[in-house]
């Protein structure tokens, strides 16, 4: 599903009203659903219309010079099947010709790293739950994993009418969360038929009867914990800013709700539905926590489990909706009713690092408002988050892994998110179809799988980075009990990403690693990239050498990459796995 477009392009004299003539010179491509960009012969990039390509032709233009260019472009999957750009361009010098420089001192040691730095989250029931899907995802270190939709079926009635228990989903999910080595992360959600405040088929209701809701969470908490796979957090609800959550006749958007509300805000909120649904969400809020702690007190509560950012949207924040109201406003309630809140929770796809690591800034923000949750927030959670949330073609090959990469290490890691949960885990055919999941079938990796693997064991402590630049970023670990030293090294810009030159040095090596061995492992668009060879979709190793007292890389980084150097004894380096 795509068509081709071949050209011998001449070079031309003037280049957007410059000179060309010895300058670097280059094409920016995007359409629709994407597509990718070959220059005589070589494969330079993939893109999409959000994602364009920047492709250097030639680092000394001369006009009348002919190129080989051939577009292939894909077909719809959501997107428009339209060209949004084409044209020659100028680039900076020092993006085109000049270095990214890396520097670590090893022997200057910062924190530990955490034992797992994604994890994963799934709304609707897995694909399968089998054995090898399990041993799959433990293989890639994931540590908790996030699932919605967890008591749909719970609560049914019987032939008498009367209310009875299903537990078959839920313990087939936390089941297989304990045989892929995850502690569970259940969001309460949807509601169960028989208690539907409001008729609705997406089971968005609220409850005719909080105390109903209270017992379901109270049992459901009762029931992991009597089967020995206790729950450690439950987040309540799933994106009721954006209207997941129904109001039933009880919610009216009395007095209190509008004051609480209204602080929230900072303005007063003459929009009454959004006050009701605050309503429901905060009697919900607290029916689920005083039925889950009465099951386990030790359990840890939160929410609210924003679509996007903690931001009130509009001009500035148009992806945000009611995120200051409910955000702020959850606050309001878990104080004035001696609540708990132990995280926060949001979900954000498609948002540069930079909006992420905002969203996650104005929620600690707000906390400072609140000194005493300022204490009890021990986690800030992005439960459901990847390239996009709508079938988007990065989403199967190298540039939503590039994407996610580019946000652990600008986003998540420095402004303290420990707790992403990409979405989704796998699907169950072998199609390209732009699919969430990071798994196909018969669990072949995409490369968001190693860029979630390559993350996820990283150990020891943390080594401080300096360089890099808007196109190449890097973190740094060092484990002394391996041993092995580990650098992830990530070419991804939002928008015309450019292949780079990088050199990396590390000083002060430890004796341990003065006469080792390094390997290089790569993620890019020939390489662990299922899209671009079925046969060749595991993580590949594209080079390695000897360590000799000093250790200094060079390469060439190739848009939306993520590149792993690790540094270990030559033994442990006899391995074929990172």
């Amino acid at each position: 599903k795509f068509c081709w477009l071949f050209a011998d392009l001449e070079t031309p004299a003037t280049i957007e009203d410059k000179p060309a003539a010895g300058c670097p010179a280059g094409l920016r491509i995007a359409a629709g659903d994407g597509g990718e960009v070959w220059v005589d012969g070589t494969l330079q990039c993939r893109f999409d219309n959000d994602h364009p390509a920047l492709v250097m032709v030639t680092e000394k233009a001369v006009p009348g010079r002919k190129v080989a260019v051939a577009v292939q472009v894909y077909k719809k999957v959501q997107g428009g099947e339209k060209f949004d750009e084409a044209a020659w361009t100028l680039i900076d010098p020092r993006r085109a010709l000049g270095r990214v420089e890396l520097g670590i001192d090893a022997a200057k040691l910062k924190g530990d790293v955490p034992d797992g730095i994604i994890g994963l989250s799934q709304g609707g029931g897995l694909a399968d739950y089998e054995d090898a899907t399990a041993e799959r995802l433990k293989k890639g270190g994931f540590k908790w994993f996030r699932m919605d939709n967890i008591l749909t079926g719970a609560l049914k009635k019987d032939a008498d009418g009367k209310l009875v228990h299903d537990w078959a989903d839920l313990d087939r999910r936390v089941d297989f969360m304990a045989k892929a080595g995850t502690a569970p992360i259940l969001a309460v959600s949807y509601m169960p038929e028989v208690l539907d405040a409001v008729p609705n088929p997406d089971r968005q209701s609220a409850p005719r009867d909080y105390a109903l809701w209270e017992e379901l969470c109270y049992q459901a908490a009762k029931r992991c914990l009597e089967r020995g796979k206790r729950v450690p957090f439950w987040e309540v609800w799933n994106e009721v800013n954006s209207g997941w959550l129904k109001p039933g006749p009880q919610d009216t958007g009395g007095e209190t709700f509008q004051r609480l509300y209204d602080e929230a805000l900072g303005s007063h909120q003459a929009d009454r539905e959004i006050v009701r649904r605050y309503e429901a969400y905060c009697k919900l809020y607290r029916a689920s926590a005083r039925g889950i702690l009465r099951a386990d007190p030790t359990a840890k509560i939160g929410g609210p489990a924003l679509a996007s950012g903690p931001m009130e949207g509009g001009k500035d924040h148009g992806h945000c909706a009611n995120g200051k109201g409910f955000a702020r406003g959850l606050m309001l309630w878990c104080r004035q009713e001696k609540l708990p809140l132990d995280f926060v929770s949001w979900h954000e796809y498609f948002q540069s690092a930079e909006v992420i690591a905002k969203e996650a800034d104005v929620f600690r923000d707000y906390l400072k408002e609140f000194p005493e949750f300022q204490r009890s927030v021990e986690h800030f959670m992005v439960t459901e988050w990847n390239e996009a949330w709508w079938p988007d073609r990065p989403q199967d090959h190298e540039v939503g892994a590039a994407y996610c990469a580019d946000g652990v290490i600008r986003a998540f890691l420095p402004h303290g998110v420990d707790r992403p949960c990409f979405f989704y885990v796998k699907q169950n055919d072998p199609g390209f179809r732009g699919d969430y999941s990071m798994l196909m079938k018969d669990n072949v990796p995409k490369p968001t799988y190693h860029m979630a693997h390559i993350f996820n064991h990283l150990s020891g402590r943390w080594l401080e980075v300096t360089g890099g630049d808007d196109d190449v970023c890097a973190v740094a670990a060092w484990d002394e009990k391996k041993p092995r030293l580990a650098v992830v090294m990530v070419n991804f810009r939002y928008r015309h990403a450019l292949r780079r030159t990088v050199q990396l040095n590390i000083d002060h090596l430890p004796d341990s690693l003065k006469s080792a061995c390094w390997r290089e492992w790569t993620v890019d668009a020939t390489h662990s990239n299922v899209w671009n060879d079925r046969d060749k979709a595991e993580l590949a190793m594209t080079r390695n050498g000897r360590v000799d007292g000093s250790f200094a890389w060079n390469g060439v980084s190739q848009p939306n990459s993520i590149t792993l150097v690790e540094l270990l004894p030559a033994v442990s380096a006899a391995t074929d796995k990172p």
